[in-house]
Formats: structure tokens, sequence, C-alpha cells
């Protein structure tokens, strides 16, 4: 309800409207209520045909009103066991392969054209190599947000042996572990994405011409 900005009365209105039922403002108040205990026993969960109503409506699983999975949907939650991520990762993933896809040839391309792009990319032999310097920097920026002492006690071990002034010593480690990940994003961008070297693009332009 609040990621859609309803009140009780706001869900009511838009359940009845959609559906055709004929929901009270109680009936929402009760289910958010679920699990507590009254004078006259435990509120249980509403009976199935008004769960699957309430899941269709906010596009989820029952078993994500039930608690029977704390992601979106089971697929979500078996693609999150399976992968190690998190659901707004892979949510993330799903979105933008997802975009622009609709019922035409056209739109279904797109989205063909977008998962093969991603495919490329994780695919790719160099992948390993980059995420392992994702992973140092990730490391790093952790490192510097929850224990800063830590951070700043890395940072000067590490330029003990330089003559430079500390706050440009620090830069340039820093600079170094970016400048490391995105040399290894390059490699990982042509190996995933290969175009012609110089030379081929010369060659090809001679067979064009000739």
């Amino acid at each position: 309800m609040d990621e859609r900005g309803l009140t009780q009365l706001g869900l009511v209105s838009a359940l009845n409207r959609q559906y055709l039922t004929k929901y009270h403002q109680k009936d929402v108040s009760r289910w958010l209520n679920t699990g507590n205990r009254t004078t006259s026993g435990v509120i249980g969960f509403p009976k199935y045909e008004t769960m699957s109503i309430l899941a269709d409506f906010f596009g989820v699983d029952v078993g994500y009103l039930t608690g029977e999975t704390d992601e979106r949907s089971f697929n979500l939650q078996h693609a999150c066991d399976y992968l190690s991520l998190d659901g707004s990762a892979i949510s993330a993933l799903r979105k933008w392969v997802r975009e622009g896809a609709g019922s035409t040839t056209d739109d279904n391309s797109m989205h063909s054209y977008r998962a093969d792009t991603l495919n490329e990319l994780f695919s790719s032999p160099e992948f390993g190599s980059m995420a392992a310097k994702l992973l140092t920097l990730h490391e790093m920026s952790t490192i510097w947000r929850t224990n800063p002492e830590r951070f700043s006690s890395l940072m000067s071990s590490l330029a003990s042996d330089s003559d430079l002034p500390d706050d440009l010593t620090f830069q340039l480690i820093l600079g170094a572990f970016y400048g490391m990940a995105s040399e290894s994003f390059s490699a990982l961008l042509r190996s995933a994405y290969p175009i012609p070297s110089e030379q081929q693009f010369e060659q090809l332009i001679v067979s064009h011409e000739t």
C-alpha cells in the first residue's frame, strides 16, 4: 500500500472498481492486522479468493502475502537462491530486459536483443577478471562506509613508502584501484562486443572499394 501511495479507503476503492468486489475499509484493517491477537482470538488470513485478488492487484504471489517467501514471487525467490543475489538486483535486470517488451514482433525482438546484450556480457571469459576488480572496490568502499578509522589505517599502510603528501598519495592509490577496474571493464567490453581493429577496418574499406 505504501509503495502505491494508497490509504485503506483508496485500496478499497481500487479493488472494488477493478474486480467488482464489495470490500469495506474494515476488511482492509483486518487484513493489515492478520496474525494479531484480539479478545476473540488470532486474526486469520483472508479467504483464498481475497488473497488471490490482492496478489493480482499488487503483482505478487500469494506466498508473498502469507510470508512463505520474502520476494514478490516464488520465481524471483528461486532466482535469488540460485544466484545468491538480492531480489532488487535481479528485478532491476529483468526490468531493463523487458522494458518496451509488448505484443508486437518488434517489441519481442527488442526484448531478445536486450537479453542477448547481457548474455554476451556475463558469459565473456573476461567477466571474472572484471568482477574481481569490482570485488576489491566493493571491499574498499565497504570499509570506508562502515569503519573510516580502519580505512584510514589501511591507506596509511599502503602509503608508508611514499614521499608524497598523504592526501595526494591517497588519491593516487584510490585512482589506481578505479583505473584497474576500468581497464578490466574495457577488456570485458572488447571481449563481449568485438569490433574490427584499425587494420581490419582498413582491409574492409579496401575490400569494399574494390
